[in-house]
């Protein structure tokens, strides 16, 4: 007998050329006298996303929260939240509801009041507010604590009252901004999973601002990272790790060896470019598909843990030689900086498999490193 057909899994949203975004931000512009904090972004994030807006201090990311919020008004542009163009309304009259990354929770009122207040404010009858607020305390994992003044409660407890206060409305959009930044690390790798799972459960469109990049990239289905205003490249956080579209995206998420020189050579037919770098001894060869002219300034950018070690020459499509100047050790992972003669610096990620209180290399040592065609990126931005 044949074994059940396993269901198709379902479409990214993002990837089916019918969907329909459920926010879409048309041209949006907004200045500070002459600084542009955020400068014709357009972005769509479709239903049920939880979408994180990824930029380091002064990218535009709050500003660009903001405006979705109503807090600022665009000087050009429009915002549509569910096919309704919302630029002109108030925060009140917006299906959208906010979590400050102070949760800004009421110190006199209990948990319970503080997830009823608003509730309250739209004047929604006694009954259907006891049992929303309780749906939200059982919805948190917090039962029991309803009746607690928020400094009674740990930082996670308060962290996840307020979510429970921001979800209670049944927004159609949730804004997150910073939600995890005042949790210690332990708790905020906690939280950030069960905040997924919440997420998944009320099926609301989470929209998250972080300068975190792992936050972003373990929260989120797709992450836009900003820069001066823009957004600079837009994808899931596997795309946006193996295939930055540009250099500052390849810095800013993960840790990065970034080799700058000029194409030598280029076979369309197998993908390939060859680039002088005059840092290393021979030429790096890269898988490229896209066109690019002889003699262009490239970068040529490769993972630390996509390069091994080596105490021999190896064949590969790339290799590097040079001395250990620096060695860190942080537990599941070591982390060594190799110099080569002409100066070049590598970092090279090496994954502890074997118990050992040692590294596997001394400083000053010779090594060998390699890395297939396949693991670099050429970056022409």
């Amino acid at each position: 007998m044949a074994a059940p057909a396993r269901p198709a899994p379902p479409v990214e949203p993002w990837r089916d050329p019918g969907a329909q975004p459920f926010v879409r931000i048309e041209g949006v512009t907004k200045t500070f006298g002459k600084f542009y904090a955020c400068d014709d972004i357009s972005l769509d994030v479709y239903r049920g996303e939880f979408f994180a807006i990824l930029g380091g201090s002064g990218s535009g990311k709050s500003t660009l929260l903001r405006l979705l919020a109503g807090f600022e008004a665009p000087d050009k542009g429009r915002i549509l939240i569910d096919g309704v163009d919302v630029t002109a309304l108030p925060p009140y009259q917006r299906p959208v509801n906010m979590m400050f990354q102070s949760y800004a929770l009421f110190p006199h009122m209990t948990v319970a009041q503080n997830i009823a207040f608003g509730l309250k404010q739209d004047r929604l009858p006694a009954g259907e507010i006891r049992d929303r607020v309780q749906h939200m305390l059982e919805l948190v994992q917090m039962p029991q604590l309803g009746n607690r003044k928020p400094d009674q409660l740990s930082g996670g407890q308060r962290q996840r009252a307020a979510l429970a206060r921001a979800l209670a409305k049944q927004p159609k959009l949730l804004l997150l901004d910073e939600p995890l930044g005042a949790l210690d690390k332990r708790l905020r790798e906690h939280t950030q999973f069960e905040l997924v799972n919440i997420q998944e459960k009320v099926g609301t469109t989470f929209i998250m601002v972080t300068h975190d990049q792992e936050e972003a990239m373990t929260m989120s289905s797709r992450i836009a990272v900003m820069d001066a205003g823009r957004i600079v490249q837009v994808s899931t956080p596997a795309a946006l790790y193996e295939f930055p579209a540009t250099r500052f995206v390849a810095e800013f998420i993960g840790g990065i060896n970034l080799f700058e020189g000029r194409v030598l050579s280029q076979d369309l037919d197998a993908g390939l470019v060859r680039v002088q770098c005059d840092q290393l001894e021979a030429p790096l060869l890269a898988r490229h598909t896209d066109f690019v002219p002889e003699g262009t300034a490239v970068s040529v950018a490769v993972r630390p843990e996509k390069i091994d070690v080596h105490e021999q020459r190896p064949q590969a499509d790339n290799v590097a030689v040079g001395k250990v100047r620096d060695i860190a050790y942080l537990g599941d992972v070591s982390i060594y900086h190799v110099q080569t003669e002409a100066g070049a610096v590598i970092r090279v990620q090496e994954t502890h498999v074997e118990r050992s209180s040692e590294p596997h290399y001394d400083w000053d040592g010779t090594l060998w490193l390699s890395w297939p065609a396949s693991s670099a990126v050429v970056l022409t931005a």
